[in-house]
């Protein structure tokens, strides 16, 4: 596992859900974005508060719902306070496009976002599709401004 912002940590591999008791306690991580395949891998031990899974671990099976999905659920998590994990069964390198979906879903422009995924504890360099990335800051843009009041905080 790797810490890679305030509140926000990657891991990967089938070790860690087997293992998620001892885990959850030692970290507090309280939240997890599972991203594989098929199936989830169970999380064995207490269920997190928050918990997601998305059927995908490549990125570019993301579309613009799942990346949206992904940003919305790490960026509520960490409003409530929650310590979150981005889990891929194949590896924690596959969750780097869902922490620039946070990122661009907080607010962030595209380019600044990737920036951010280029650096580390990531490795570099972070091959993407930037026009895919630039299309879904569009979307965020359109859908917060559709959005009420109160749910744009």
């Amino acid at each position: 596992m790797t810490w890679v912002q305030e509140g926000i940590f990657a891991g990967g591999g089938e070790a860690l859900p087997r293992a998620w008791a001892d885990f959850a306690a030692q970290t507090g991580i309280t939240a997890v974005l599972h991203l594989r395949p098929s199936t989830p891998m169970p999380f064995l031990g207490p269920s997190p508060a928050s918990y997601l899974w998305l059927s995908l671990d490549d990125e570019e099976l993301a579309g613009p719902e799942e990346r949206w999905l992904a940003g919305t659920f790490i960026a509520d998590c960490l409003r409530h306070g929650r310590r979150v994990l981005l889990h891929a069964a194949r590896g924690r390198h596959r969750t780097r496009w869902a922490f620039v979906a946070y990122h661009i879903c907080r607010g962030a422009a595209a380019h600044v976002a990737l920036r951010r995924a280029a650096a580390p504890p990531w490795m570099a360099p972070y091959h993407t599709d930037r026009q895919a990335w630039e299309l879904f800051a569009v979307e965020v843009q359109r859908r917060q401004a559709d959005a009420p009041a109160e749910a744009r905080r």
